[in-house]
C-alpha cells in the first residue's frame, strides 16, 4: 500500500554503526534510513551482509542482548529508543525469527498464541478473541490443540507468526518467515501480510531470499552489503536495472524479472509485467520467427528421460518401500500402503505441502521411524535388520537445521566423531576426515568452533561429517533454508558433483526452481500419498495435479505449457537457462542479457562480516566462544 504522508517518520535510523563482541569488524556501518508508517519494505542482501543485525536494532536486541559496540540512534515516531527495554518494545515492534523454535514456549498452538496477550494482563475474553483471530489468519484452526513438538517446520513457522499477530504490533519485522513453508503456505502468509499492510497500515519489514514470491508486493526494496545500504528503490526497477550488481552479490533475480529483462520488458516500464504480458511477448516472438531448424526441440525431447531411470528392470533398487504404514503419536495417519522405488545414482526431489509426510518418510529411510506395517528395503535388505553403525555407513541424513547434528568443539572433531565411534584406525580416520573436509572446502577451518561458522558452512560441515562415513545414499531435508541464492547453488553444485560420482540423493524441498534445476526425478506427496512420480520435466508439465498438492510449476514450465496450447512447438522447459537456449535457437536476433555470475568461491569465502549471521538465540552462545 502507499505509506502515509505524515511528516513524522515511523522509524528513523541515524548513523547506526555496530560491531559484535570481540570483533573489530563493523556489522553495521553508518546506516541511515527513514521509513513511513504503512510501508511494505523488502530487505535483501547476501548472507552475512547485516540484514538481521539491522532489524534487531529496532527492538533493542542489538545491542541490549547481543552486547558489542553500538553508536547512532533509533527513533520510533520521533522517540529515541536508547533507554527502552526489549520487553516493552515487544508491544510495538513484533519480530518473527528465522528459526521459529526460538520463540515457541508453550505446549500447544493455542497456548503459544495466548502467551503474549496473557503477559500483557489482558482479560480472558480479549485473549481468546486475539487467539482465535490469529489462528484463522495463519490457517492453524485445525491444529489449535496440537502439541508444538508434533508440528512440521512450516506449521511451527506459522505458529510463530500467529504469536506476533496476537500482540497486534504497529511494526512487524519478519526474518525469512516463509523459509519453511510450501508454495501454498507461502502465498497464504504473504497474502496475510498484504492484508495487514493494506487494512491496518502495519509497517512491514521483510527479510527474504525467495524474491519470486514477494517482490511484487513490496513498496520499497533495500539492498545491503558489508553492513551498508547500497540500493534503495522500487523492487522491479532495482531487479531489472541493477541485475549485474545483484548477481555480483550472489542475489539471483526472480524468474519473472529475469525473463522480462530477456524479452526487453524491463526497460519499457517501472511496473511488474503480468504473466500474460510475458506470454504475449513470447508468442509474438516465436510466431514471427522464420527459423526452420527445429533441432532444439528435438534435442530437448531426446534428453528428458535421465539415464539413471533407464536402468534395466532387473537391477536391484537402492531403496524399495513396500506397503508402508505409519501413524503419529497422536493417532493421526502419516501414510498407508505407500509403495515406490529409488534406483542407484538417482537425484530425486521429494515435494509436497507442509505435513504431507515428506520428513516422516525420510525418517523411515534412515531407520528413525518404525512402520506400523510394511517395510523399507535398503539394497534388498530390510532396514530394520541393519545395526546403527551399519546404517550410518550406508545412509547420510542432513537435518533441516544443521545445528541439530553438530555438537563438538571444533570442525575437525566433528568430522572425526563418527569415524572414531566406528573404531577405525587413526590412519583411516585421517584419510577420510581430510578428504571430506577438502571436498566441502572446510580444510582451512579445522580448529574453528562449529558455531563460529556461517550457517552455510555449518551445513557443509554436517555434510562433511556424513561424507566421511562414505554413505551411498544422501537424504537432505530442506537444506537451503536461510541461505541466499549464491550460497544455495554453491551447496547444491557440490551435491550434484557427488551424485555424478554415484551417490543417490533425495532432496526434500519446497523450492520448485531448485527442484527443476537439480533433480532428474520428482516425487510429489499429498496427505501421505504419492500424487506424482516421474522425470522432472514430466511432473512439472502437470499443473493441475501439482496445484492439488499446493505446488506451482516454475515459471518457464508454465510458459512452455501455455505456448504449446497455442500451437507453438515448444519443448518442456524447466529453467530460465532452458528458455534462453530455446529462444537462441528459434530467435537468434534476441540479445542474451545474462550477466556474469559471481563464482562459488567468491560467494562462500568466510570473512569476519559473517558474524552478522548470528541468530538471536545464538548471540549469547557465540559471544562465549570467541
Amino acid at each position: 500500500m502507499n505509506p502515509t504522508t505524515d511528516t513524522l517518520s515511523h522509524i528513523r535510523l541515524e548513523n547506526l554503526t555496530y560491531s559484535y563482541p570481540y570483533s573489530d569488524f563493523q556489522a553495521l556501518s553508518d546506516v541511515n534510513l527513514e521509513l513511513k508508517k504503512g510501508e511494505f519494505v523488502l530487505l535483501v542482501g547476501p548472507s552475512g551482509c547485516g540484514k538481521s543485525t539491522l532489524v534487531r536494532c529496532l527492538n533493542r536486541l542489538v545491542p541490549e542482548i547481543s552486547g558489542g559496540s553500538f553508536s547512532g540512534r533509533v527513533l520510533l515516531r520521533g522517540k529515541d529508543l536508547k533507554h527502552e527495554k526489549v520487553h516493552k518494545l515487544a508491544l510495538e515492534v513484533g519480530m518473527v525469527f528465522q528459526n521459529p523454535e526460538t520463540q515457541l514456549f508453550s505446549l500447544t498452538v493455542a497456548e503459544d498464541l495466548a502467551f503474549g496477550p496473557e503477559n500483557l494482563g489482558l482479560s480472558s475474553p480479549e485473549v481468546r478473541s486475539r487467539v482465535e483471530t490469529a489462528l484463522k489468519e495463519v490457517g492453524l484452526e485445525r491444529l489449535r490443540d496440537h502439541f508444538i513438538f508434533t508440528l512440521s517446520g512450516g506449521e511451527k513457522q506459522r505458529t510463530a507468526i500467529g504469536g506476533n499477530l496476537a500482540m497486534q504490533p504497529e511494526i512487524l519485522v519478519l526474518d525469512e518467515p516463509t523459509s519453511d513453508l510450501d508454495p501454498a503456505g507461502t502465498r497464504e502468509v504473504l497474502e496475510l501480510l498484504r492484508r495487514l499492510n493494506a487494512e491496518k497500515q502495519t509497517t512491514l519489514i521483510l527479510i527474504e531470499h525467495k524474491l519470486d514470491a514477494v517482490f511484487e508486493m513490496a513498496d520499497r526494496m533495500l539492498v545491503m552489503d558489508n553492513g551498508r545500504l547500497i540500493l534503495d528503490g522500487k523492487p522491479f526497477e532495482i531487479l531489472c536495472r541493477e541485475e549485474e550488481k545483484l548477481r555480483s552479490l550472489g542475489i539471483h533475480p526472480p524468474q519473472l524479472t529475469e525473463i522480462a529483462s530477456l524479452l526487453g520488458l524491463g526497460s519499457e516500464t517501472s511496473n511488474v509485467p503480468a504473466y500474460e504480458t510475458l506470454l504475449k511477448r513470447l508468442t509474438e516472438l516465436l510466431q514471427a520467427s522464420e527459423a526452420e531448424n527445429q533441432l532444439g526441440s528435438q534435442e530437448w525431447a531426446e534428453s528428458e528421460i535421465p539415464a539413471s531411470m533407464l536402468q534395466p528392470p532387473e537391477s536391484l533398487p537402492h531403496v524399495r518401500v513396500e506397503n508402508l504404514c505409519y501413524r503419529h503419536e497422536d493417532g493421526s495417519e502419516a501414510f498407508e500402503n505407500l509403495n515406490f522405488e529409488i534406483k542407484h545414482g538417482e537425484f530425486l526431489a521429494l515435494l509436497g505441502h507442509n505435513g504431507a509426510g515428506k520428513t516422516t518418510l525420510a525418517g523411515h529411510l534412515i531407520g528413525f521411524c518404525r512402520p506400523a506395517c510394511g517395510r523399507v528395503l535398503l539394497n534388498g535388505k530390510d532396514i530394520s535388520k541393519y545395526s546403527t553403525a551399519q546404517l550410518s555407513k550406508q545412509v547420510g541424513y542432513l537435518f533441516q537445521n544443521p545445528d541439530s547434528q553438530i555438537f563438538t568443539d571444533s570442525v575437525l572433531e566433528e568430522v572425526r566423531f563418527g569415524l572414531e565411534n566406528l573404531g577405525m584406525s587413526e590412519e583411516e580416520i585421517k584419510r577420510l576426515a581430510n578428504s571430506a573436509l577438502e571436498m566441502m572446502e572446510l580444510s582451512a577451518y579445522i580448529k574453528r568452533h562449529p558455531h563460529a561458522l556461517s550457517r552455510g558452512q555449518r551445513q557443509r560441515l554436517a555434510v562433511a561429517s556424513i561424507l566421511a562415513l562414505e554413505p551411498d545414499l544422501l537424504v537432505l531435508d530442506e537444506p537451503t533454508t536461510g541461505q541466499d541464492r549464491g550460497h544455495i547453488r554453491n551447496f547444491l553444485d557440490k551435491i550434484r558433483e557427488l551424485n555424478r560420482l554415484g551417490k543417490t540423493v533425495i532432496l526434500i524441498t519446497h523450492d520448485m526452481e531448485l527442484a527443476a534445476e537439480y533433480a532428474e526425478r520428482v516425487v510429489v506427496m499429498k496427505q501421505g500419498k504419492i500424487l506424482l512420480d516421474g522425470p522432472t520435466a514430466e511432473v512439472f508439465s502437470s499443473p493441475e495435479e501439482l496445484g492439488a498438492a499446493g505446488l506451482i510449476p516454475p515459471l518457464p514450465a508454465r510458459l512452455a505449457l501455455d505456448l504449446r496450447k497455442q500451437g507453438i512447438d515448444t519443448p518442456r522447459l524447466l529453467t530460465v537457462s532452458d528458455l534462453k537456449n530455446f529462444l537462441r535457437a528459434r530467435c537468434p536476433e534476441l540479445p542474451d542479457c545474462r550477466k556474469t555470475e559471481k563464482t562459488a568461491e567468491e560467494i562462500e569465502e568466510i570473512t569476519a562480516e559473517e558474524m552478522e549471521e548470528i541468530t538471536a538465540e545464538e548471540m549469547e552462545e557465540k559471544v562465549s566462544l570467541f
